[in-house]
């Protein structure tokens, strides 16, 4: 009996130690060097200006890790971990988004493709005749018409999926993740380029973004028996908002041309009114908020981005959702998410200053 014990308890160690182990493995390497950093020009804001935000920041907020704020190229203001690579979550979403536009301009994409013709399916559950009529815009628009569980879903996406067969695609808003992650399946295909590489050689590099590396995407076929797997894209606040600033600039960075006009404007149009209570349409996988005349990306845990293209405004906040299994539970568990009303109380700061030499 004892040596069974005894067996017993080194297994139970071994298996406390391989757990602690897989627990601890970073998701990604954060200091993984970008292909072109190049720094962005700074113009400070006065103090009494940045001191009103940063008090905001500390004093007011949920919780934020880091907050940028840009007009144009130039940064107005950092606060926190504005050079950690964290979890995009949803606004990852945003970022395919732009993908698609250089991808379409540059006549390898057509969105009114269809599924059919694209060859999507699921082997276990078979896309029916109708669902396979959906096309790669209806899929950016979140209007499938294909209620089907995939990763990465939140408790609303499960409880309020309508069934399937309901709507005809393209006649329904349901923002349902198996969508979007059969667009980075269909875009990976189509370019033959990973959404990581995509980022690092259309975006980052004639960005200058400081911080991405083309291994911040990694995958995850977790929670789902989909074939589709969660693409989860890592990125800094600052690499974050040059991406802002390109939707703000329409397409423009350093006066060159990343993304076609016609794509922003048509990606970032609201074809849906949606009920959340801080965005009131939704584009091409863009939140739109039509009071504030603004653009957003927004993910789980505190991610926001927001656009405004008339003052060339971008502002980021984040929450470090954590680097690694052990680090995610701890955040899940016992950390403060972040709030999308406080970014937008921010941007409202922001909007409301007056002009200085700093802001202009």
């Amino acid at each position: 009996m004892r040596r069974i014990l005894k067996y017993l308890g080194i297994t139970l160690l071994a298996a406390l130690a391989v757990s602690l182990v897989l627990g601890l493995r970073p998701f990604i390497d954060r200091d993984a060097p970008a292909t072109r950093p190049l720094p962005l020009a700074q113009a400070p804001l006065p103090p009494e200006q940045a001191n009103k935000l940063t008090d905001y920041i500390t004093t007011q907020a949920d919780a934020i890790d880091a907050f940028v704020v840009l007009r144009g190229e130039t940064v107005l203001m950092e606060y926190g971990e504005v050079g950690t690579p964290m979890n995009l979550a949803s606004a990852r979403k945003s970022i395919l988004s732009l993908l698609f536009g250089v991808a379409v301009d540059r006549g390898l994409i057509d969105v009114n493709e269809n599924l059919a013709a694209l060859g999507v399916d699921e082997s276990r559950t078979p896309l029916t005749q109708a669902e396979k009529q959906a096309t790669i815009e209806h899929l950016l628009q979140a209007r499938s018409g294909i209620y089907l569980p995939s990763g990465a879903e939140t408790v609303e996406n499960k409880e309020g999926r309508p069934q399937r067969g309901q709507f005809a695609p393209g006649t329904n808003y349901f923002y349902n993740n198996w969508d979007f992650n059969v667009l980075g399946a269909i875009f990976e295909r189509k370019t033959g380029l990973s959404i990581g590489e995509a980022i690092d050689t259309w975006l980052a590099t004639p960005l200058g973004m400081q911080d991405f590396h083309r291994e911040h995407v990694i995958y995850d076929q977790r929670g789902s028996d989909s074939d589709y797997r969660t693409y989860r894209i890592h990125m800094s606040a600052r690499d974050l908002a040059r991406l802002g600033a390109l939707v703000a600039q329409q397409g423009l960075w350093n006066g060159k041309r990343v993304v076609s006009a016609e794509w922003i404007a048509k990606s970032t149009a609201s074809y849906s009114a949606t009920q959340n209570p801080f965005y009131d349409g939704f584009g091409y996988s863009w939140w739109l908020n039509s009071e504030l005349d603004t653009v957003h990306a927004d993910g789980w845990g505190g991610q926001y981005l927001l656009v405004d293209p008339a003052r060339k405004l971008t502002l980021v906040a984040r929450r470090d959702t954590g680097n690694s299994i052990l680090g995610y539970l701890i955040f899940s568990q016992f950390r403060k998410q972040g709030h999308p009303s406080d970014l937008q109380k921010l941007y409202k700061l922001v909007r409301d200053m007056p002009a200085t030499s700093g802001a202009r």
